[in-house]
């Protein structure tokens, strides 16, 4: 062993003054909070990845149900939810919940009234598509350390008319 090794040998003013080992220190003091920064921004983005995910969804849906072309296979209904299940059914192996409320109000005059039918409607009806995905604790559980009400809900409703 050397002297440079072991700075107290050489007296309380050489190790009081001694900077080898800064970095390890300095190491063991940022990386949890590098680290939560890191895990944070990918929580985010997943959960924006999500969001998109069923805006797209949403969008698909409703045109499938807008068009009242009756498919060759089903109905409009199975159709509609089996293009919103391709676009979020991924969602549902990390333990995400998908429902999907389809509200046919016939006229904008009984939206938001309890005046409605649970079916996509016919020529001319007005529906209402609700798509919600319900994630229990996010994806790496940071945002109940951060305030974050809990299960987080991703939602997208849209109002169409169907073709006449």
């Amino acid at each position: 062993m050397t002297t440079a090794a072991w700075p107290w040998r050489r007296g309380p003013i050489a190790a009081l003054t001694d900077d080898s080992g800064g970095s390890a220190i300095e190491f063991a003091l940022l990386s949890p909070v590098v680290f939560f920064l890191v895990l944070g921004t990918v929580e985010l983005a997943l959960d924006m990845i999500v969001d998109a995910s069923v805006q797209i969804a949403a969008e698909s849906a409703s045109r499938t149900g807008l068009t009242t072309t009756v498919p060759t296979t089903g109905t409009r209904a199975a159709q509609a939810q089996s293009i919103v299940m391709n676009t979020l059914g991924g969602w549902q192996k990390i333990g995400a919940t998908v429902t999907i409320n389809t509200l046919n109000y016939g006229t904008y005059n009984n939206v938001g009234t309890s005046s409605y039918q649970t079916n996509m409607g016919g020529f001319g009806d007005v529906v209402s598509y609700q798509i919600t995905v319900t994630l229990p604790d996010g994806f790496t559980g940071l945002p109940r350390y951060f305030g974050v009400p809990l299960p987080l809900t991703f939602q997208r409703n849209f109002l169409v008319q169907n073709e006449k």
